[in-house]
């Protein structure tokens, strides 16, 4: 029987994952601080898990606002579980959530393989992540989110900023940059396809389906039936994904779910 533990319990992507699947798979939750390791041992003490799947972590805005908090819970915390993890005789597969932030623009699709650089404290961390969990652990997948959107997403994300700003009447600049977005629900089914099918790698999570964020903004003004404040600025980037890998992986997508729905 698989027996998951997962961090980041009350997180945006943990939340659903959670719901989704508690009724179908054995998860425990942790919900303390994922930088105290003593009360992750404890935690973890006869659980006999089979999974460990970090969602925990400071947001990408957090991260600017305190660096040396966010390298513990980014960086450090992961170093200490994976050293941890690695002193057990049954050694779980670890399951790390990382980002698309982690590559450098590019005009074109983004393979795993694709050169990394990334251009905030957030990114930096997520990659220092990855290649400690690479040197030190064999049993690990490390998905490069993109960007995951859905219903209640908290403030940090651009979307939920874009509707807030919206209805508060805020001035947005925006470029005519193009992102690839992916849902909630559908990151939660991959993850769950990871678990069944022992898929180990780096992995890009996405729908390939790109989209300019002037256009994203459109679409929520519609949704909200209220005209944004809009400066739009001359310049763009892409991070656009390439997902053959994953659908080499036998991971189909629904109908409709790679399209952009809000």
């Amino acid at each position: 029987m698989k027996r998951i533990c997962i961090t980041g319990y009350n997180s945006f992507i943990g939340k659903n994952f959670f719901k989704k699947y508690k009724k179908s798979l054995k998860i425990s939750p942790y919900k303390n601080n994922i930088n105290n390791l003593n009360e992750i041992k404890k935690f973890l003490k006869n659980k006999k898990i089979t999974h460990f799947v970090n969602f925990a972590g400071l947001s990408r805005l957090k991260c600017e606002s305190n660096e040396i908090e966010c390298s513990n819970t980014n960086y450090n915390s992961i170093k200490k579980i994976i050293n941890y993890l690695n002193n057990l005789d049954n050694k779980p597969h670890f399951i790390f959530v990382s980002t698309s932030h982690v590559y450098d623009y590019s005009k074109m699709k983004l393979k795993e393989t694709s050169k990394t650089n990334p251009r905030n404290t957030y990114a930096k961390l997520k990659l220092k992540s990855e290649n400690y969990i690479k040197r030190n652990y064999k049993n690990y997948t490390i998905l490069r989110l993109f960007n995951v959107y859905g219903k209640k997403q908290p403030s940090g994300y651009f979307i939920s900023d874009m509707y807030k700003k919206i209805k508060n009447n805020e001035k947005i600049l925006i470029d005519q940059s193009i992102r690839d977005f992916i849902h909630v629900k559908t990151v939660s089914k991959i993850i769950n396809h990871i678990i069944k099918n022992k898929i180990n790698g780096i992995i890009n999570i996405e729908t390939e389906n790109p989209i300019k964020l002037i256009d994203v903004i459109q679409k929520i003004e519609k949704k909200l039936k209220k005209k944004a404040n809009i400066k739009i600025i001359n310049k763009s980037s892409k991070i656009i994904s390439n997902i053959s890998l994953l659908e080499s992986l036998n991971f189909r997508f629904h109908k409709n779910e790679k399209n952009f729905n809000l």
